[in-house]
């Protein structure tokens, strides 16, 4: 209730107070050019509709209705539009297959994608190990230049395959992903 209290008193004191330019004003107009409002109803609206009502005369529509008699007086020429051309997707080529083909299609490709992620993952996980196995006799191995000549360029070699491998299943998993969207 106090929220709409402030806010009519807000909307009150905005309202500018009269300056000399309200001087200037035309003379009031009199209840039958105001639109039918008698004296009394003047008397009742707040300040800020009357300053409303001042603010923005009403003006009347002018909205010219078209006739037949008016299409025949003008002296302007009838244009013909050709018919709109078709939007490049309607008009590419049809797939010709059925909808079961094309279902049956689609999932060969997501069972082969499948697979190729089963493989790539089985080879990320045998070159893990073998990653592993490689580090564990490079820490075991006693002889420092086997270990940094022969240890090391074959931790490096698998570590590459590795980099490749998960590469690759990076590239299967984006491939099955795209294809469970279709």
């Amino acid at each position: 209730m106090r929220v709409a209290a402030t806010l009519v008193l807000c909307s009150i004191l905005c309202v500018a107070p009269p300056t000399s330019a309200a001087v200037d004003d035309p003379p009031q107009k009199n209840a039958a050019e105001v639109g039918g409002a008698t004296q009394d109803q003047q008397q009742k609206d707040s300040a800020l509709v009357q300053a409303a009502k001042k603010a923005k005369p009403r003006k009347k529509a002018t909205t010219k209705v078209i006739t037949n008699a008016d299409v025949k007086k003008s002296k302007g020429n009838l244009v013909v539009l050709p018919p709109k051309a078709p939007l490049a997707a309607e008009i590419g080529p049809k797939d010709p297959r059925s909808p079961i083909e094309k279902q049956d299609e689609e999932l060969r490709e997501r069972k082969k994608a499948e697979s190729a992620v089963d493989v790539a993952v089985k080879r990320v996980s045998d070159l893990e190990k073998e990653l592993n196995r490689i580090e564990q006799s490079f820490y075991d191995e006693n002889d420092a230049t086997y270990r940094d000549d022969v240890i090391q360029k074959r931790f490096d070699q698998t570590k590459r395959q590795l980099d490749e491998a998960r590469g690759d299943l990076a590239d299967a998993r984006d491939r099955l992903a795209r294809l469970g969207k279709q």
